[in-house]
């Protein structure tokens, strides 16, 4: 079975199309933005613009038909310059050509529901289509482990798409006694019946044994791998960053300027989704025409509310601009996304395909469970403000902990909070991590037993 305890974050999976004799060029994929490098699994590979790998040699059996070759794909524009190659052995499996050696489908688990690979498709695609949320992906790819390059993948190739987690489902749904899977959060409560394994000659055979959870057990979490956030999770809160992060372009006025005046007053109305902006940078700032930003309004600097050291300064997003149409040094856009109303003056910043972590999430450690002794930190800010002390499920903070202390997307720790007169720290709630930066790192409460606040203690799990 394949974890996705972690997922990795390469924006998009260019498909291989095999060129048959008889067909024309490949269709060619959308081109998305350019995604920030970040610390990837083992399976990361770097997402680049495509290039075409020379076909392989006919057998003697077929040299009257001409072999396919992989056709180029465009995936992330200029994210590298160096560039990644399709595979190059391609083999024949049944009635098409592929790189893989995937299984036969008739392997599959008894009701795993599959797909055949069609000309075109994308698993960035294949993930909103059964998924409903193409950065998703992961998901699918994880699930398919004989596709050794998630930048490829070959029409008439058979992909499992929920088998696995159905699985997954079933073995957690054997463990707690129930006949039904779910994907949702499973929390018990003191005083909940779970399944226990049964003593020989107490109970009659086939019958459950059960006992209540107990105040001290570890309780929460799920039994199969759920997405850890929403889109809004990830675009629609921000960051801490350099206390003077270079971001040149900002939104200079409004197109209906003359609108928003206020008479005896220098102040414009703010913007939001659906209005028409211009824009001081251009191509010799380093925008492009048809590309989005995200739009980031540099807030205060964050201080660790312990030690009050300086972690960084808060960015906070805003939300979208599409350039229409670019000179040297103005430019114009149309606002595609709002999360709250955006100023004159909000800074572009590049877009990056974040991909929702997507795990299971653990039980809150146990009463008498030791810490884990790994890197601990501190929640140093949260969606609403530094001076929120009833933080629960559902709300996102930040920390000072990130992926320079080993702390990346899909992660989780644990909140604590030392003990009153010596007595041993008391756990609170868990976290999940949505996205890291060097030192911080952005996280959202998925369990909890009591009320957070910023400057409570986090250990990683």
């Amino acid at each position: 079975m394949v974890s996705v305890r972690r997922v990795v974050p390469i924006l998009l999976l260019a498909v291989t199309i095999p060129a048959w004799a008889d067909q024309s060029q490949a269709v060619k994929t959308d081109t998305l933005p350019a995604v920030k490098p970040t610390t990837a699994t083992k399976k990361t590979k770097k997402a680049v613009v495509k290039t075409t790998a020379p076909a392989p040699k006919a057998k003697a059996a077929e040299t009257k038909k001409a072999v396919p070759k992989p056709m180029k794909k465009t995936a992330v524009a200029e994210a590298e310059k160096k560039p990644t190659h399709p595979p190059r052995s391609l083999h024949k499996v049944g009635d098409h050509w592929t790189a893989y050696n995937p299984p036969d489908p008739s392997t599959y688990p008894a009701g795993s529901k599959t797909y055949t690979i069609k000309k075109g498709d994308t698993l960035w695609a294949l993930a909103k289509q059964f998924y409903n949320n193409a950065y998703l992906w992961p998901q699918l790819w994880e699930a398919n482990t004989w596709v050794t390059d998630a930048h490829w993948i070959y029409p008439g190739d058979v992909l499992l798409v929920e088998g696995e987690v159905a699985q997954q489902a079933a073995e957690g749904a054997a463990a707690t006694g129930t006949t039904t899977p779910s994907t949702s959060m499973t929390t018990l409560t003191p005083g909940q019946a779970v399944a226990t394994p049964q003593a020989p000659g107490t109970i009659a055979s086939g019958t459950p044994a059960y006992r209540p959870v107990l105040p001290g057990d570890a309780v929460g979490g799920t039994t199969v791998p759920v997405p850890l956030g929403t889109d809004n999770d990830v675009y629609c809160f921000g960051y801490i960053g350099h206390s003077d992060e270079s971001m040149p372009n900002k939104i200079s006025a409004w197109e209906d300027v003359d609108l928003r005046y206020q008479q005896y007053s220098d102040v414009q109305a703010d913007g939001a989704e659906g209005d028409l902006c211009y824009i001081d940078g251009g191509s010799s700032t380093g925008l492009n025409a048809g590309d989005t930003y995200l739009l980031v309004v540099p807030g205060d600097m964050i201080e660790n509310p312990i030690t009050h050291e300086m972690v960084g300064r808060s960015y906070e997003y805003r939300g979208q601009v599409r350039v229409l149409c670019t000179g040297a040094t103005k430019s114009r856009g149309l606002i595609t996304q709002s999360c709250d109303t955006i100023p004159i003056g909000a800074r572009l910043k590049p877009l990056p395909q974040i991909p929702i972590p997507l795990a299971k999430i653990p039980s809150l450690p146990a009463f008498c469970d030791p810490a884990s002794g790994k890197p601990t930190g501190v929640i140093v800010n949260a969606q609403g403000g530094v001076w929120l002390d009833n933080l629960g499920e559902g709300q996102l903070v930040q920390i000072n902990l990130g992926a320079a202390d080993q702390v990346q997307p899909g992660d989780f720790l644990t909140v604590f909070r030392d003990g009153v007169g010596g007595t041993p720290r008391e756990v609170l709630g868990e976290l999940a991590v949505l996205t890291a930066e060097n030192h911080t790192a952005t996280a959202k409460v998925v369990l909890m037993r009591y009320q957070m606040r910023v400057g409570d203690m986090v250990e990683l799990r």
